[in-house]
This record gives structure tokens, sequence and C-alpha cells, in this order.
């Protein structure tokens, strides 16, 4: 029977993967001295150290990023044996050292239980957080371009107040964004009717109507 200890929850969810990912540190020194590597040649596996290999490259593909499917007709497949799974067995043991089962939030019901190793999931959340943040300094950069276009349809449409007013600029901007709208005077002024609650009042006669 499992113990509590032997819970694991994946540092990543279901759905944090890495689309384009091509290349993954690897710490030489670290590896050349771990017990993976001593135990592969102890155990006359010299071979499985090149299937680890394999297998972690791939983990990095999946879903969560870091992880592999607990199935051996799989497992086979990603560590180049084919439908040889039987030759895949004999390697499984030392080839997942350190593979253990995970838990992962958000998988979907019925979904094939993953395994995960310790450092190979500290590369895989180091790196999904590296690409997170590029993601973000894109949607800043790109989110003030489009508060700079909002400012421009204002002054355009006589808000020139408006215009210089950030939160109001922000609020119509997040506005535009949220309802996948382009920057056009049009929509600019339904926008800040909307985040603003109505049309702007006009004076007429010195009164406001």
């Amino acid at each position: 029977m499992s113990q509590a200890s032997d819970f694991w929850a994946y540092p990543l969810r279901h759905g944090d993967k890495l689309p384009g990912y091509e290349w993954m540190p690897l710490y030489t020194e670290r590896l050349l001295s771990s017990r993976f590597v001593s135990t592969a040649i102890f155990a006359g596996r010299r071979e499985d150290i090149g299937t680890a290999l394999l297998l972690w490259a791939k983990s990095m593909k999946q879903d969560p990023a870091g992880t592999l499917p607990d199935d051996d007709v799989e497992l086979a497949q990603f560590a180049s044996f084919g439908t040889d799974v039987g030759a895949w067995r004999e390697a499984r043991t030392v080839a997942l050292y350190g593979w253990r089962p995970v838990h992962i939030d958000d998988a979907p019901e019925g979904a094939t239980p993953r395994l995960a190793h310790p450092v190979i999931a500290e590369i895989a959340k180091d790196q999904f957080s590296r690409r997170r943040g590029r993601e973000r300094g894109r949607e800043v950069a790109a989110f003030a371009m489009m508060k700079s276009r909002v400012r421009g349809k204002l002054r355009e449409i006589n808000h020139g107040k408006v215009a210089e007013n950030e939160f109001a600029v922000e609020q119509i901007a997040g506005w535009l964004r949220d309802n996948d709208l382009y920057v056009t005077a049009e929509n600019v002024r339904v926008a800040m009717e909307d985040v603003m609650g109505g049309p702007k009042v006009v004076a007429l006669a010195g009164r406001e109507v």
C-alpha cells in the first residue's frame, strides 16, 4: 500500500506544455556522478543511459512538460524500441531510474497515469516559467501599443481629456482586448460608453444636459 510520503504533486498542471521546445540543459557533472549512471554500469546496462536520455528529451514534449505516460507500449515507442515491448521492459528498470508516479492537477478523468523525475521536473518547471515570462513580456508590450492607439482614437473623436486619463485608457483598452475588437474610432466610442457608464454629458448654453 502506498504511504502518504509517496504522494508527489507535480509542479506543472495538465496543459502546461512547451510547444516548440528544442533543447534542454544537461548537467554533465551531475549526470556523471549520479547513482543512475553507476547503477547502469554496475548492471552491465550502459546502453540504458542512452535510452534514458531519449526519454528525458521526449518528456519535454509531453503534457505536462517533463512527464511520461506509465504505459509500456507508449514508452517503447518513445525510447525507439518500436513494437519490441519486451526489449523495452528489459531496459525499463534502469532507463527509468528515479522516475516515479506523480499526481497531475487538472488531469482529465481516465487519463493515463504519469511518471516524473525530480531533476527533469526541475528543468521543466524552470523552462515553463521562462516561457511564461517571455509571453507576459509580449503581452505587456502589445497592451501598451493598444493603449497608445486608444489614446489616438480618443483624441480623434474629441475626447482628449479621457485620453489623458491613464485609468480610463487602460479600462477601454482592456474592454477591447477582452472582446477581441480592433481599435477603431467606433469601437473605442462603444468601449468608452460601456466602461464609463454611458455617453459623456455635453454642455449647451452653459448647462449640462
